[in-house]
């Protein structure tokens, strides 16, 4: 697959695609709250995948991107009419697991390229994508179908030098206490000794009589 390029000077080149490692995609009717659906989709994936260092860039790009796309072909009305559904679209988001990056694509059925938002632009009129250059290392956009498809790369770096666990708990050591009533010492009175042998002796005359 190949893919346009949206240069900060708006000359495009063209690039291919690596091979994916991971991809993962989920598909939305085009209704305001198909942006916080996408923003679900994308926090579960990235955490399953290990790179959660990213998550925070990506919903921004998810945002952007979905809002963009919603409000292209869908319907921005919190409340719409029922007439309004018979000509709901659907836009689809994508995951693209690489080996360094993951890119964030969401298609659209509208076939013309977003327009990047500049500063003199009326934010309420206008769905470029302004944050996109701040937080994607690569962005885009290609014809797909009937419609295309506009994206974002993002670099995962490596994470932080983690923080050592903390050292383990001392172990308790058993403490010696003395016994409430200690044993008492064997007394060796000669005295008492010899009263015993002649009581002992007392018992023996007595039998033989």
């Amino acid at each position: 697959m190949t893919t346009t390029l949206i240069e900060n000077s708006l000359q495009a080149r063209v690039e291919p695609m690596p091979q994916p490692r991971f991809t993962d995609r989920l598909n939305l009717a085009a209704v305001p709250t198909a942006v916080s659906c996408a923003q679900t989709f994308i926090h579960l994936t990235l955490a399953r995948w290990g790179v959660s260092t990213i998550i925070d860039d990506a919903l921004v790009v998810a945002s952007e991107l979905v809002t963009s796309a919603v409000a292209t072909t869908g319907i921005t009305d919190a409340h719409p009419r029922w007439s309004e559904l018979d000509k709901l679209n659907l836009i689809s988001v994508q995951l693209v697991g690489l080996e360094n990056s993951v890119v964030i694509e969401v298609w659209d059925s509208d076939p013309y390229p977003p327009a990047m938002k500049s500063e003199d632009v009326d934010a309420e009129s206008s769905y470029g994508l302004h944050l996109i250059p701040q937080v994607a290392h690569r962005y885009g956009s290609y014809p797909k179908g009937t419609g295309k498809v506009v994206w974002a790369e993002l670099i995962v770096t490596a994470r932080a030098t983690q923080t050592p666990p903390p050292p383990p708990l001392p172990r308790r050591q058993r403490r010696f206490t003395p016994d409430a009533h200690p044993p008492i010492a064997r007394q060796q009175d000669p005295e008492i000794l010899r009263r015993v042998l002649e009581g002992l002796q007392n018992l023996d005359d007595n039998a033989e009589k």
